[in-house]
């Protein structure tokens, strides 16, 4: 695997080791801080008060991402992904000091968790697209494929982590480890480099929101995918999020099995961006191996929600994860090179906030059904539900043609499509 791995290394720049070290430890730290918030919320306040916590949650990110997006055209996203992440770990520390002193109530942690999801509302869009800056055009392929590597890294270490220090310790101990671990990961994005963002705004500030809106739903292969991707999450967020701790809770499994089986997730997420991924798609084509790896997954829910056995959990979220890299990478980097430089941070944020609505719904669907039917049988209706929507994919317009599309042929591929879109705003600085 070294051979691949220094290929892939090659030639990226020496500010983007320090954007993959920002990837492990912020995703480190979030994983295993999901792991104690998720099992404090279940073991205290269960179904009613986790469905409050996470629609409250995707609410307030569903509002800033929008009214943030423009920000990484107007500040370096180094510094932006900075202070956001220190201002998530002031409410890490809020939440830290509620559990050392024994207070529950679901209201204040909601609030002071509001305050992180804001800091992430910054955060997220400007890691998500910051690569292209940092990396020539014509390697940011390999560079996506090595964040998400990294990114897999965190996922399968915090879970681990995260579900042992509590089955161990305590879920105080837990979120002040979480605490530092994400004042680390801040501290490793002040480490990379000051670059001028990609644009100069020139506009007001809701003219270049409503540009990067405009743009994202006047394509209509980029639109038609959003919405597809929006049922998909709706269904699939609550199976690998809020729905397996009552899960693995009503399997009378402690918090180290809900560890072990998001650390499944991110294993095969890693074995899949790492190494199998590309060789699937090589393999079937981008299409077909998308569509498998889709349907792969969904199938796989279904098996989760029936199992009765925490070994089969693991199993079944080691292979969704490895399906996920497999989804993700062709339609990440295909969707990413398309996009032109200068509005890729405000599409990176419309997808996200598009995604805070179906976390919003998924969670509030879940939390109404569990009032009538165990588990099991709604873990299971989601499956079904994920398959269904999943063998839409095909009717997403143009989608064949535009994944056989190479590289080279994809980049700025909205931009030579649509230039009327992304001509008027934010035009890129000459150099």
């Amino acid at each position: 695997m070294s051979a691949p791995f220094t290929q892939k290394w090659q030639g990226l720049g020496t500010a983007f080791p320090f954007l993959l070290l920002h990837d492990v430890l912020a995703v480190l730290s979030l994983s295993a801080g999901s792991v104690a918030i998720s099992w404090w919320i279940a073991t205290h306040g269960g179904a009613a008060d986790l469905s409050i916590f996470g629609i409250s949650s995707a609410a307030t990110m569903l509002i800033a991402l929008p009214l943030l997006s423009a920000l990484g055209d107007r500040h370096p996203k180094s510094r932006l992904m900075a202070w956001g992440l220190l201002a998530a770990v002031t409410t890490a520390l809020g939440l830290a000091t509620m559990a050392s002193l024994g207070i529950y109530n679901i209201l204040p942690i909601v609030l002071i968790y509001i305050v992180e999801v804001v800091a992430f509302a910054i955060v997220r869009p400007a890691a998500a697209s910051i690569a292209a800056d940092l990396v020539p055009p014509e390697r940011l392929a390999d560079a996506l494929s090595l964040q998400k590597s990294a990114q897999s890294v965190g996922q399968l270490a915090g879970p681990v982590a995260g579900g042992a220090i509590v089955a161990l310790s305590s879920i105080p101990i837990a979120l002040w480890i979480y605490t530092a671990i994400l004042l680390i990961a801040a501290l490793s994005a002040f480490a990379i480099p000051t670059l001028k963002p990609a644009s100069r705004v020139r506009d007001g500030w809701l003219t270049e929101v409503r540009a990067g809106l405009r743009a994202k739903w006047h394509i209509p292969i980029d639109r038609s995918w959003t919405l597809y991707a929006f049922f998909c999450m709706m269904f699939f967020s609550p199976a690998v999020g809020m729905l397996l701790p009552l899960k693995i809770h009503s399997l009378k499994l402690n918090a180290s099995w809900l560890g072990a089986t998001e650390a499944a997730l991110g294993l095969g997420m890693l074995i899949g961006a790492f190494w199998g991924a590309k060789k699937v798609i090589h393999a079937f084509g981008r299409f077909k191996a998308c569509m498998g790896a889709l349907m792969v997954s969904a199938v796989t829910i279904i098996g989760v929600a029936l199992s009765a056995q925490g070994w089969l959990l693991i199993l079944g979220f080691g292979i969704a994860g490895f399906s996920m890299s497999v989804s993700q990478l062709v339609g990440q980097t295909h969707r990413q090179l398309a996009v032109p430089d200068h509005f890729r941070s405000r599409f990176s944020s419309v997808n996200m906030m598009v995604m805070q609505i179906s976390g919003m719904l998924g969670p509030a669907i879940a939390g109404l059904t569990l009032g009538f039917l165990d588990i099991s049988a709604v873990y299971t209706s989601f499956g079904i539900c994920l398959l269904l929507i999943t063998m839409l994919f095909p009717l997403v317009p143009g989608i064949q043609h535009f994944l056989a599309l190479d590289h080279t042929e994809v980049k700025d591929w909205y931009g030579k499509l649509y230039p009327e879109l992304f001509s008027q705003q934010s035009k890129p600085l000459s150099v």
